[in-house]
């Protein structure tokens, strides 16, 4: 799952000649706590409630402001738990997309975020995740499973998306053990296309920091 096919089609952005009192509104109307700072179709920044709640009056312009706004965001084709990871780290309620030109997409809310997650995968037992990108003719779970089984591993949870505006899908899968290198050698030598993976005990530091964000997520 990226991050352009999570983006809300409803909550707006904010224009830094606005208010924080307008701001607000419109935080209390989408049920978040903060919105992307937009001008013409260039990412800002985002603003936050408690940030507008710390100022001297409602009604100052966000533009007064944005020496002090931070800029989190993610690109359009980013994966679930890069997404995660950037809402973790900054405390959001949304996050930013942006395409590969830096212009504004949208935001992603971390109710949707969960929402996918629940539907996704369950990651919450220990094991590792897999994310496979075919072709939807070409999937077989009772061919996916053999070759998983064969590495001494099975398949805890599987879930699969298509991708709009493609022939393609997505399979999701949540297997039993952590140590899942040999089972991706082992689909990609069977043609498998991983398009992701995440592994709970991992000696690469990014992805172990990665699992931990989304412990935090799925646990606060």
């Amino acid at each position: 799952m990226q991050a352009y096919e999570l983006i809300s089609k409803t909550i707006e952005s904010i224009h830094p000649e606005e208010n924080g009192r307008t701001a607000l509104e419109l935080m209390d109307q989408f049920r978040v706590h903060h919105l992307a700072i937009v001008k013409n179709n260039f990412y800002l920044g985002i603003i936050s409630d408690k940030e507008i709640a710390n100022w001297d009056s409602l009604d100052e312009f966000i533009e007064e402001h944005l020496t002090n706004i931070v800029s989190p965001h993610v690109i359009y084709n980013q994966h679930l738990f890069d997404i995660i990871e950037v809402l973790e780290k900054n405390n959001l309620s949304v996050v930013p997309v942006l395409d590969q030109e830096n212009q504004y997409q949208g935001v992603i809310t971390n109710r949707k975020l969960l929402y996918t997650i629940a539907k996704s995968a369950t990651i919450q037992s220990s094991g590792g995740v897999i994310v496979l990108e075919m072709f939807s003719n070409d999937y077989s779970l009772t061919e996916i499973s053999s070759i998983i089984e064969s590495n001494n591993a099975k398949i805890l949870s599987s879930h699969v998306i298509s991708k709009p505006n493609s022939k393609k899908i997505e399979v999701t899968l949540k297997l039993n053990i952590t140590d899942i290198v040999r089972v991706i050698k082992d689909l990609e030598r069977h043609e498998y296309s991983v398009k992701a993976s995440f592994k709970e005990k991992d000696t690469d530091s990014d992805f172990k920091d990665r699992y931990e964000s989304l412990m935090r997520f799925l646990n606060p």
